[in-house]
């Protein structure tokens, strides 16, 4: 019997992803500072510390880009003095380097591959039936040109899901992923639009369904984002992949 593959937002584009009994927590440590996304509330950061409910496991960390709505390497470093992981995947950046989180995972032993271009698309099998693959590409908008910026392939038995977090769809075509066929991608809500009007996105991705996160809880939603993606995810149409939203706290679905 195939196995399912649950995943739940936490918050913003932080994700628990659950599969055979291996939990991967994605950019889901993260700062209240230098963003104006959702934050992860004091019970949240208290139950991610704790083991509370739903992270009484967590086996690797993944991280996509080092943008403190993503990732906070100073409270990644407090939740590993805390916790054991199995394993961390982490962008090479001179700030993650300078806050000691590279040196503790050295020190404590704890396994981890620092993002870089000597590890492009190169493929880690975490798990007997999971499999990582990280690939770099362009962050969406000129300003942040330079930041090193990972989007992950994982495979999850017969399932693979695509992480583009904030890639630069306008420039990236994803071409590197071949004829790879996807169970679920997952889009920021302007990836998302890029998708439904056929502009900006000049390339192809084969995918059996579109996931919506990155998106700001209602309170949150200062520039009214969630009422732009309504309105997209209305006109999404026939003929294309179901498309899914993560837009409130601990919502989940099994892919």
């Amino acid at each position: 019997m195939e196995q399912a593959l649950r995943v739940t937002l936490v918050a913003n584009a932080g994700l628990l992803l659950e599969y055979d009994g291996t939990t991967l927590l994605l950019d889901a440590i993260y700062g209240r500072e230098g963003h104006p996304f959702s934050n992860l509330t004091d019970a949240v950061w208290e139950s991610l510390l704790d083991g509370g409910h739903p992270f009484e496991r967590i086996d690797y960390l993944l991280f996509t880009h080092a943008h403190p709505d993503h990732f906070s390497p100073e409270m990644t470093l407090e939740f590993l003095r805390r916790r054991r992981v199995k394993g961390v995947f982490l962008p090479d950046t001179h700030s993650v380097r300078e806050s000691g989180l590279v040196s503790f995972l050295w020190q404590s032993g704890t396994p981890a591959v620092p993002l870089s271009d000597a590890t492009d698309h190169a493929s880690y099998r975490i798990e007997p039936h999971i499999e990582v693959r990280s690939f770099r590409t362009k962050h969406l908008d000129a300003a942040f040109e330079h930041v090193r910026h990972f989007c992950y392939l994982l495979t999850f038995g017969e399932k693979r899901v695509l992480i583009t977090a904030d890639a630069d769809y306008v420039h990236e075509d994803f071409a590197c992923l071949g004829d790879t066929h996807l169970r679920s991608v997952f889009v920021n809500p302007l990836f998302f639009s890029a998708l439904r009007t056929g502009r900006f996105f000049r390339g192809t991705l084969d995918a059996e369904t579109v996931c919506v996160y990155h998106i700001p809880f209602r309170d949150d939603d200062v520039n009214g984002m969630r009422g732009r993606l309504a309105h997209a995810y209305e006109r999404w149409g026939k003929g294309r992949p179901p498309a899914f939203l993560l837009s409130e706290p601990f919502e989940r679905l099994t892919l």
